[in-house]
């Protein structure tokens, strides 16, 4: 029944209009906490999407989720490098083991200057290997061919800053083990057979790909050179289990094992304070929001003495009149926030039709004027208007990816605002005698 009267009374001092101000202060409480959930929902999505692009792109391309490399100088065969391989596969969780070599270059075309660049040397089937990284390294021109040892594939933009297409040669300029160890410097011309994009401004401008056997060849002297193994495996965020299993296989041949969590651990640290300082200033709308709620409910409880005092002239305690106007509160913060949540989810996942009808309407608009124009000025270019220029930006699409835990993190802290707000605008109930209230009504 206490509760039942709470419930009500909070209910109708929600819905009802005050004296002079009406709702006003209610719906704008409301309508602010619905936009900062909104706006904090929508740009962690998109911060998300970037973020996870990056990611991806590094953990499946560069550094695989688990790396494994000898700790001293350890001979290699054929042989011995394929029954590894088999091992390393046949561990529980493992999706693709791919040896490489990684090394420094410089490309240089016929007609431009060299250009500094990552030379990976991977086996000619490294795409069947590895079925994820075939998916994210889309061959726009030629084919991931490596068969012959002066072969090599690069990414679209430093084939566009080399004006190299695909049988065309560049130079690579890189250090080689000399007769005595020393490193020599050595220049050898490769033939263009492939051009990829992934989408990750850096390795499609400054990664290139060669074989083994050719690394082999020209930087070893003869002598295969020292391989990284790149691992995958299934979730990669379920790490712990397949790390210790490859880790006791390979640290008795001398091999450390190292997961992308250790290697990559300064840029996602970077990428996680990124995040958290943007919660932190889109966040501090909740603060306004909160004094907004404070100051909205402080009001009422003055409004409303006269009510307040006839409720404890009939006994009902102090702490269930405040409680009133805390669930009042609740009720603010609740309503605002769920509202911002379902707008925000919307508009996350419909951020590029958004982007795009907003384009369109843009464009309609230049058409209609230059139509206009053209009816005074014969010669009038046409222009089209595009938030996210390829001339300007590298993409295409704006990313989202909303993670639910987040979502409702926002949504928890907008009505803690309000639950404290609220809860500190209602100590006055308790200032509130019943006969001084009531000495003259």
């Amino acid at each position: 029944m206490k509760a039942s009267l709470s419930l009500f009374l909070a209910g109708r001092y929600f819905r009802s209009q005050r004296r002079g101000s009406g709702n006003a202060s209610t719906l704008l409480s409301v309508l602010g906490i619905a936009v900062g959930v909104m706006t904090l929902t929508v740009v962690l999505a998109i911060m998300n999407g970037f973020q996870l692009g990056f990611i991806e792109s590094i953990v499946e391309i560069s550094s695989y989720h688990l790396q494994a490399r000898a700790v001293a100088s350890v001979a290699h065969d054929a042989e011995a490098d394929a029954t590894l391989a088999n091992r390393l596969r046949a561990l529980p969780g493992v999706t693709a083991v791919v040896p490489f070599v990684e090394r420094q270059a410089l490309v240089e075309g016929v007609f431009q200057r060299p250009r500094a660049a990552t030379v990976r040397a991977v086996p000619s089937d490294m795409l069947d290997r590895d079925p994820v990284q075939k998916r994210m390294l889309v061959i726009q021109d030629g084919s991931f061919d490596l068969s012959d040892p002066h072969s090599i594939v690069i990414g679209s933009q430093l084939g566009a800053a080399m004006g190299a297409r695909v049988g065309d040669a560049l130079t690579l300029t890189s250090y080689a083990s000399g007769p005595n160890g020393k490193p020599v410097p050595r220049a050898d011309t490769f033939t263009v057979r492939g051009i990829f994009e992934t989408g990750y401004y850096d390795f499609d401008l400054g990664l290139v790909f060669i074989s083994l056997t050719g690394a082999d060849a020209l930087y070893g002297s003869g002598a295969p050179l020292p391989r990284v193994w790149g691992i995958k495996i299934a979730d990669r965020f379920s790490d712990g289990a397949p790390l210790a299993a490859t880790s006791a296989l390979l640290e008795p041949m001398g091999m450390r094992v190292e997961s992308w969590r250790t290697y990559n651990r300064s840029f996602f640290d970077a990428l996680f304070v990124e995040k958290l300082v943007m919660m932190i200033l889109v966040g501090l709308i909740f603060i306004v929001v909160g004094f907004n709620v404070y100051h909205s409910l402080r009001r009422g409880v003055f409004e409303r003495m006269e009510e307040i005092a006839v409720l404890k002239a009939m006994g009902v305690p102090p702490r269930r009149v405040q409680s009133v106007f805390v669930l009042q509160g609740l009720m603010i913060g609740i309503v605002g926030a769920a509202s911002g949540l379902a707008a925000g989810l919307a508009i996350a996942a419909n951020v590029n039709a958004i982007f795009s009808g907003f384009e369109d309407g843009v464009n309609a608009l230049l058409y209609l004027a230059r139509q206009a124009l053209l009816l005074v000025f014969p010669a009038v270019p046409a222009t089209r208007f595009a938030i996210f220029s390829p001339t300007s930006f590298y993409l295409t699409v704006i990313p989202s990816h909303v993670y639910m835990r987040e979502a409702f993190l926002v949504t928890f802290f907008a009505v803690s605002a309000c639950a404290a707000a609220s809860w500190a605008a209602s100590r006055a109930v308790s200032r509130f005698r019943p006969s001084e209230v009531l000495r003259y009504e």
